[in-house]
């Protein structure tokens, strides 16, 4: 009898933890914005926070984005071999392809390197008459 209720404890206690990651998960988590602009702002220490979070996402038909310096920006393709991205000052902003290693597929994006304004342009290979471009400013 001593066993079921010691493993009857650990069960609850495994359901509570997991729980509480699923609630911190969800608070983390983050939605898209149909908006031109979008800017997610890394939590400062005195907000608790300890770092930067997530990459900044931008949706199609979305035509700009703020970023702060160390940042990270993807930009959601269909297919992440068909798109060429480009930067206009890659000073400012680092662009790197998207790619599929077998195992994973990796949107095209780049890193927010310094305080400025860049315009990214992203192009579908297999139609090159349809371009994406993106005004990046990036801020401290």
């Amino acid at each position: 009898m001593r066993s079921s209720t010691r493993r009857g404890f650990a069960i609850a206690a495994a359901s509570i933890i997991a729980l509480g990651g699923a609630s911190v998960l969800t608070a983390c988590g983050g939605s898209s914005e149909s908006t031109t602009s979008s800017s997610a702002a890394a939590p400062t220490e005195s907000e608790g926070g300890a770092g930067m979070i997530g990459p900044i996402i931008v949706e199609p038909g979305q035509t700009a984005v703020e970023a702060q310096v160390g940042r990270v920006v993807t930009f959601n393709v269909d297919d992440v071999m068909t798109w060429m991205i480009s930067s206009s000052d890659q000073a400012v902003m680092a662009v790197t392809a998207g790619k599929d290693d077998g195992s994973a597929q990796f949107l095209p994006g780049g890193e927010a390197l310094a305080p400025g304004t860049t315009e990214v342009v992203l192009t579908n290979m297999d139609n090159t008459d349809e371009t994406w471009t993106v005004t990046v400013t990036v801020t401290e």
